[in-house]
């Protein structure tokens, strides 16, 4: 659900910030979705503190969850302090159980909420500046091979799922274009341009960049519209690619719940670390060491804003390292550089 949906949950001034993420800023609506989950929890700890009746050395989870927000106020929030936020990040990892990467993504939506705070004078002091974010191990991420991800398709379309079509048409997408579940959620159909064998997509920060079909995505598509549910045009998501079974834009959620069953009958067990982002990483992973693709072109073709996020897609094999440590030492290089004298010459 939207974030507009619980908008009589929140306190204003709450929701005027999400107004302003997404209409001002023109952030992404699942990146402001995700922001307001980030912070309602965020504003049960604070309820949670000042509230005599409640526990935080005892709370449950399930009780933390019922906590309201309505009544929160500015002047609750221009009481927190840097000591407010540490507790909260103690919170976060011993009761709610939020790994590392969870909690600084948290946290991230704190100091933005309060940077915008700050520079609309609504608060005097800004608790968030000297936090820092946990320390994260760089891991590299799980994808399928060439072979898996063959498997993977053939899987899907010839298995009895009542949505295979359209199922395997979003995997086809996901393996063959690499983009983000977000990204695939907001397709339309005029994003497509059939003759031109071409998609626009709608990246992050509303940013656009469009991608090439191959013949096989395509093909996967164009049967994937012969069984689309027609809907009228007064249905708000007339135009949407993927329609669920209830005749509405398929979700986020359920995209993920797609491919994570897809991907637990490929390997005939539950495998901890898959989910649609695998696919954009096999992708990534399959043009840069079986195609030899730049990296430049795969940082384009995936909508990174800078190289480094990129490079965590290139990772060498170990074939390929050992074809280049057998072929390419110093003598070799040497006997090249002699034969290229001895041409000119």
């Amino acid at each position: 659900m939207s974030f507009m949906d619980y908008q009589y949950m929140n306190p204003e001034f709450l929701n005027n910030y999400l107004k302003y993420q997404r209409y001002i800023e023109f952030y992404a609506q699942s990146t402001v979705d995700e922001a307001y989950y980030d912070l309602r929890t965020y504003f049960r700890f604070i309820k949670l503190k000042i509230t005599d009746d409640l526990d935080i050395n005892t709370i449950t989870v399930e009780e933390f969850k019922l906590i309201q927000i309505k009544d929160i106020t500015l002047d609750d929030i221009c009481t927190t302090n840097a000591q407010t936020i540490e507790e909260f990040i103690y919170f976060l990892r011993y009761t709610l159980e939020n790994d590392a990467k969870t909690r600084n993504r948290k946290l991230s939506s704190i100091k933005r909420f309060y940077e915008y705070l700050s520079n609309n004078n609504m608060i005097s002091y800004n608790p968030t500046l000297n936090i820092k974010s946990a320390k994260i191990g760089k891991k590299q991420p799980k994808y399928l091979n060439l072979d898996e991800s063959k498997k993977l398709l053939s899987q899907t379309i010839n298995s009895n799922q009542r949505f295979k079509i359209r199922n395997y048409a979003i995997t086809c997408i996901f393996l063959n274009c690499g983009i983000r579940a977000s990204e695939l959620v907001n397709i339309d159909l005029t994003d497509f341009k059939l003759d031109e064998m071409t998609l626009k997509i709608k990246g992050k920060g509303n940013k656009e960049r469009m991608l090439y079909l191959n013949n096989a995505t395509l093909e996967a598509i164009k049967e994937y519209l012969k069984v689309r549910p027609q809907l009228s045009r007064n249905n708000l998501d007339y135009n949407a690619l993927f329609i669920s079974e209830r005749n509405k834009r398929i979700s986020k959620r359920n995209i993920q719940e797609i491919i994570v069953q897809e991907l637990t009958t490929l390997f005939d067990e539950k495998q901890n670390g898959y989910h649609t982002h695998t696919l954009r990483h096999s992708l990534a992973t399959l043009l840069y060491d079986e195609n030899n693709t730049d990296i430049m072109v795969i940082k384009k073709i995936l909508g990174h804003e800078s190289l480094s996020a990129t490079e965590v897609y290139t990772h060498i094999s170990n074939s390929k390292m050992k074809e280049i440590m057998e072929n390419c030492t110093i003598s070799s290089i040497l006997e090249k550089r002699e034969e290229n004298n001895n041409v000119k010459k």
